[in-house]
Parts: C-alpha cells; structure tokens; sequence
C-alpha cells in the first residue's frame, strides 16, 4: 500500500471520465463533469505510481445536507481496502463540519451496500431508498 497515495486536489474531467469508463459507469462531457466537480464539498482521490485509480466526492449544500458521492475505484485496484480509505478520509471531512442534525446519505447498490454499513451508514426503508448516517 505504499505505492498509493491520497490526496485532496480535485482531478481534471479527463481522468474522471476514464474512472467512470473502468467501472463501467456512462460517459459524460467534460464541460459536465468539470463543473460537477468543481461543486463537491470535499474531493479525494488516490494515486498509484502517479495515476489516479480510485476517486470519491462529498455534494450538497455545506450544511444540512451531505452525500457521498461517485465512489470509484478501478476493478485493478479493487479489494485492496482503497475505498474503506475514501470512505473513511469523507466522513471525517464531513463530520469536521456538519452540525447535529444534518442529514449525510449516499446512494448504493445492494452488494456494496455492507461496506458503507461498517462505517456507520444505516440503509433506509424500502420506500424510501438509499442510506444515511445520523450526525450527532
């Protein structure tokens, strides 16, 4: 693991859209992904030998309401605790600012969804999909 390295800085809309391309996700423009990147809360990203290979965001508005959002981590570089490390870098970034009450969820498919669990998400009700964490 110390070949990888996180970092804060926010990746240019190119290397976003290759992640996305290696996870299979559908491709956007980049004057798209440029300006949704330039409006996450927090970013992070991590590098292996100098290339971005995993990438996660925290959106919302700053203050009542965070999401974690675009966890990707290149299938080369999956199973090797990469996204425990976003996840956890994220919610310490979010709890650094979020009052009591604020409302921290996240989107995620049903075969991930353990993975969130063990970092304090709690999956909603069928009715109303999705997971969040109490901030308290």
């Amino acid at each position: 693991m110390n070949d990888y390295l996180l970092q804060e800085n926010i990746l240019d809309s190119k290397t976003v859209i290759q992640l996305r391309a290696s996870v299979g996700w559908d491709s956007l423009s980049e004057p798209t992904i440029s300006k949704a990147l330039s409006n996450s809360i927090f970013f992070a990203s991590i590098s292996h030998q100098g290339q971005a290979v995993a990438m996660a965001r925290i959106v919302g508005d700053g203050h009542q309401y965070f999401y974690l959002q675009d966890m990707i981590v290149n299938p080369a570089h999956q199973k090797l605790g990469l996204c425990q490390q976003l996840t956890e870098h994220l919610i310490s970034k979010v709890k650094d600012v979020a009052e009591p009450g604020a409302f921290f969820g996240l989107m995620a498919a049903k075969n991930v969804a353990s993975v969130y669990q063990k970092h304090g998400f709690i999956e909603r009700p069928d009715n109303m999909p999705g997971m969040f964490m109490p901030i308290d």
